[in-house]
């Protein structure tokens, strides 16, 4: 069955987008001290290097883990959800996808920006000096959001729209709706039924001829008596 939400997209979104993120919230929220020491080169910034050793480094880390754990939380319950109950409904399934979808994309350019605009224009321009948590930060950040992008300018997949001319409206868990009869339907009802119990009412021979005969001998007694 065709969907707004194919399996290539569906799982790169429930399966693949969580995972990355839940390795980067335990990764921070494990290891704070590493997680703030690898994200920039010691050349760039000595002073910050033993950041994650203090008590307001290791909270601003952790709570950063726990911001990546909850987003990775919402894609592994609303799209399963969404792409269970909501497969034969693609306006509906295409909608919620797409509220879904802009606002982490929206939430990926702001990381990237928050992560590069701080750096050194020097820093900046020389991405082999970056350390694999930067890189992984923004490579990472910059592919999860060109995929949103495909999927909501409809690249590989069908739309709502063009489903819609293809497949009739789903009925599943619908009961039909009695309207009520109109005058004349009820008139030509009740028609129908007494011309039907005419047809079936059995014949009364006996009672047809009993009523018949005294009327014919009632004239022919009258008959009589004017003769004589």
């Amino acid at each position: 069955m065709r969907s707004v939400l194919p399996r290539k997209y569906y799982y790169f979104f429930w399966l693949v987008e969580p995972v990355l993120t839940v390795a980067g919230a335990l990764s921070a929220m494990i290891y704070p001290e590493h997680f703030a020491r690898d994200m920039l080169s010691e050349r760039v910034e000595r002073s910050t290097m033993n950041l994650g050793r203090t008590s307001r480094g290791q909270m601003i880390i952790c709570e950063l883990g726990s911001c990546f754990m909850l987003l990775a939380m919402l894609s592994l319950s609303l799209l399963y959800i969404i792409k269970k109950h909501l497969n034969d409904r693609p306006a509906i399934q295409e909608k919620l996808v797409k509220g879904l979808l802009v606002p982490l994309a929206i939430a990926d350019l702001l990381h990237i920006a928050v992560t590069l605009l701080p750096l050194p224009v020097s820093h900046l321009k020389s991405p082999s000096e970056w350390t694999h948590i930067l890189h992984c930060t923004v490579w990472i950040t910059l592919t999860l959001f060109v995929v949103r992008v495909s999927w909501l300018l409809g690249i590989g997949r069908p739309t709502a729209k063009s489903l819609s001319k293809v497949q009739p409206i789903s009925t599943k868990g619908q009961r039909p709706i009695p309207l009520p009869k109109t005058q004349s339907e009820l008139s030509v009802e009740r028609a129908v039924k007494a011309e039907a119990s005419v047809h079936d009412a059995p014949p009364n021979p006996v009672g047809g001829q009993g009523s018949s005969t005294p009327r014919r001998r009632g004239k022919a007694s009258g008959g009589s008596r004017l003769v004589d």
